[in-house]
């Protein structure tokens, strides 16, 4: 199921959802037949995030149900909650993308990906203020993955017309 789960999140990072959803199934297959619930419901909601990213609101929205009427784990629960916030960053629903980044954030979930959520909703909405405070917040952060970082420094250099040319080749 691991195994599985690791070529999920490969295909992933190529951007090749579909395949990854594939892989993703297969290992959830895995930890079913292993009795391994926890495992189960983390790898389905990486099927969830799968289906988000292929925008298709339906299957996600199935999957996240399955995990809500079975699964008590927080930590579950949470990357669920992060499921919808980029489901809803997906769909243009802005606003609810926010909402669920606060429920995270307040609840103590604050990795960058939730508050990278945040930031391009910021963007998006024109509210550049709020989107540079998020984004400079991912950029102080050490756990920061490229693609993350990169999606970051786009939203500063949108985002602040304060830049000068060396702020803007030491943050490219």
């Amino acid at each position: 199921g691991r195994v599985y789960s690791n070529m999920g999140s490969i295909c992933h990072l190529a951007g090749d959802f579909p395949l990854s959803y594939d892989m993703y199934e297969k290992s959830a297959n895995c930890f079913l037949a292993d009795n391994d619930s926890l495992s189960y419901y983390f790898v389905l909601n990486d099927m969830a995030f799968e289906k988000a990213m292929l925008a298709d609101k339906e299957a996600c929205l199935a999957c996240l149900h399955t995990i809500e009427q079975n699964c008590s784990d927080r930590d579950v629960i949470f990357k669920t909650m992060e499921t919808k916030a980029e489901l809803c960053l997906k769909y243009k629903q802005y606003d609810s993308a926010i909402i669920c980044s606060n429920y995270l954030i307040e609840a103590g979930f604050d990795n960058t990906s939730v508050i990278l959520i945040k930031a391009q909703a910021y963007d998006v909405l024109s509210l550049p203020d709020s989107a540079l405070l998020y984004a400079k917040m991912i950029m102080e952060r050490s756990c920061v993955s490229p693609q993350e970082r990169f999606n970051a420094i786009f939203i500063i250099l949108h985002n602040d017309s304060t830049l000068d040319g060396d702020s803007i080749n030491a943050l490219s």
